[in-house]
């Protein structure tokens, strides 16, 4: 008993921890289109590729950072999220306040991801500029395939996807779209995505002979996936 109070303690202690973390990056995030203007205004911008031009390296880390979300998601959120709507809630009860703080910031990373891949695409002033970034990003959605994180993966196509991105004919003429096609196949969301199904089976049949460090990250990515997947 005080082994499993102990560790309740500290998982309760970890999860306040990480709810304070999050509002504190919603906080900036609302600041963060003022800090935009007053950059461009000053001639002052670095784009994603000069933090990390590792399409592999930014993968792990987009797939560290869903692990990390999605472990801070109780049961209960999904249950109160998607369970039909009691018609005794308006009574006191221990679920009449509904909490799903973590599941929405699970989706508002998401959201973010995809609004982040759309900005960083539309931002430079050339054609060729955004023709790199955009054939960056194939390349992190295509790593994020091969590690199983494929709620990253559908968030890149998502932002990619977007009507300011999809509008770009001349700079999508100068990329070469064969990776980016087949990636939204996969995704494909026809026949309750039949497709995307078929390639998380492919990936947790693979993630079960995991050995490296490397591999059972993707094993747990697999896992992740399937989760959001099946709700």
């Amino acid at each position: 008993m005080q082994q499993m109070t102990q560790r309740l303690i500290k998982r309760l202690s970890a999860l306040g921890q990480y709810e304070e973390a999050v509002a504190a990056l919603n906080a900036v995030a609302m600041e963060r289109p003022a800090s935009l203007k007053s950059k461009q205004a000053s001639g002052q911008r670095s784009d994603v590729m000069s933090a990390c031009d590792d399409a592999f390296i930014l993968a792990q880390q987009l797939t560290h950072i869903e692990l990390d979300r999605l472990s801070f998601i109780g049961p209960e959120e999904f249950i109160q999220t998607y369970a039909m709507k009691d018609p005794l809630e308006n009574h006191k009860g221990f679920f009449r306040k509904r909490k799903t703080s973590n599941l929405e910031a699970y989706v508002n990373w998401f959201n973010r991801l995809s609004f982040l891949v759309a900005t960083e695409i539309c931002m430079p002033v050339k054609k060729k500029h955004r023709a790199r970034i955009i054939e960056f990003f194939i390349d992190v959605a295509q790593e994020c395939f091969n590690i199983g994180n494929f709620n990253s993966l559908m968030a890149i196509i998502t932002g990619m996807n977007m009507s300011p991105v999809a509008r770009l004919k001349k700079t999508w003429s100068k990329v070469n779209t064969d990776k980016f096609e087949i990636l939204e196949h996969q995704m494909d969301p026809s026949s309750n995505f039949s497709n995307y199904r078929t390639a998380l089976r492919g990936a947790t049949q693979r993630s079960e002979t995991a050995h490296s460090s490397q591999e059972k990250v993707r094993e747990r990515a697999v896992n992740s996936s399937l989760l959001t997947s099946t709700s």
